[in-house]
């Protein structure tokens, strides 16, 4: 019932407790994609950047009278609505980027076949879960009919 797997990469030694039920081949698509994270994170570190440069550029040369150039909750103040307004400017950026990157990267496709194999193992230490797997519903659904029927027995005589 078992058999060697196909796949050269499978890095598993072949075990006995293990059985091949079901194989699926399908075609498919790989394209590659932007890092949307990364690029979020590192706009929303530089528009944090240019805020911090920005702040220490106004406060530099604001009024020696002026509060938010002298005092420490004027400059967090003021970093604090520069870092908001920049960050959203550079998230902006950012998105804009990312759209115009996956238009053009998304245009070169590799097609790719996949294989899914379902595989059943005689593994008696861990626990089974409840659900019924396809191939046993499937059994069901076909002998369904006959369920309903008393057994039959050959005629007596």
């Amino acid at each position: 019932m078992g058999r060697e797997p196909i796949s050269p990469f499978d890095g598993d030694d072949p075990d006995e407790s293990e059985h091949v039920v079901g194989e699926e081949w399908e075609a498919g698509a790989v394209r590659r994609a932007p890092r949307y994270g990364r690029i979020f994170f590192f706009s929303i570190v530089a528009g944090l950047v240019v805020a911090g440069i920005h702040t220490a550029a106004s406060t530099s040369v604001a009024a020696p009278a002026d509060p938010f150039a002298t005092q420490l909750s004027g400059v967090v103040w003021t970093f604090g609505v520069l870092a908001a307004v920049w960050v959203a400017f550079a998230l902006l950026l950012a998105a804009t980027l990312v759209i115009v990157l996956d238009r053009v990267l998304g245009r070169r496709v590799t097609p790719v076949i996949t294989e899914h194999t379902t595989v059943i193992s005689d593994d008696l230490t861990s626990p089974m879960t409840d659900e019924v797997p396809w191939w046993i519903r499937e059994a069901d659904a076909e002998a369904g009919d006959r369920r309903d029927e008393p057994p039959r027995r050959p005629p007596e005589g």
